[in-house]
């Protein structure tokens, strides 16, 4: 099909719509009338409703994990290892100090690290413990204190040459 061919079919269509085309009908009076009111409309109230102003309060205690990370940083860990130590005391803990796991394979697991009681009972080479002889600590339940885990797993990780003690 030609240019010229496509221009006229094209202007013809045009003006036969003018004509053809009529202009739609005036509404009459009923339907201009405002529509019934239902009944869930007539409960809404005449006046919007004022907005709320939400106060959020901003949260100042650092999560569980910031505080091993900035912990394990205090109490000496390798730079290079803080945030391995921040994703074993979450898969361990879930990085909260006061974690016990009562039915471990070994025996009684403590705090963030979930340091085994294997380290803190008397044995055949430690009369009192071997962390007892690091002077670490006195008894296992002093495990449930944040820096004292961590310097114990420090230990044990140095001990460990590694994190060997926690299967990695």
């Amino acid at each position: 099909m030609t240019l010229i061919s496509k221009l006229a079919i094209s202007l013809f269509i045009s003006v036969t719509s003018i004509f053809v085309l009529a202009k739609p009908p005036t509404p009459t009076a009923q339907e201009t009338q405002p529509a019934p009111i239902t009944v869930w409309q007539g409960l809404e109230p005449s006046a919007p409703l004022p907005t709320t102003t939400l106060v959020t309060t901003p949260i100042t205690q650092p999560d569980a994990c910031e505080t091993v990370f900035n912990m394990a940083r205090h109490v000496g860990w390798p730079e290079a290892e803080l945030t391995k130590v921040v994703a074993v005391a979450y898969r361990e803990s879930r990085c909260l100090p006061y974690a016990f796991n009562g039915a471990d394979t070994v025996g009684q697991s403590y705090g963030a690290m979930q340091v085994n009681d294997f380290w803190c009972l008397p044995s055949k080479y430690y009369a009192n413990g071997y962390m007892q002889a690091y002077g670490l600590l006195t008894v296992c339940d002093d495990l449930f204190d944040l820096e004292t885990n961590l310097r114990a797993a420090l230990n044990i990780w140095r001990y460990s040459n590694g994190w060997r003690a926690w299967s990695l």
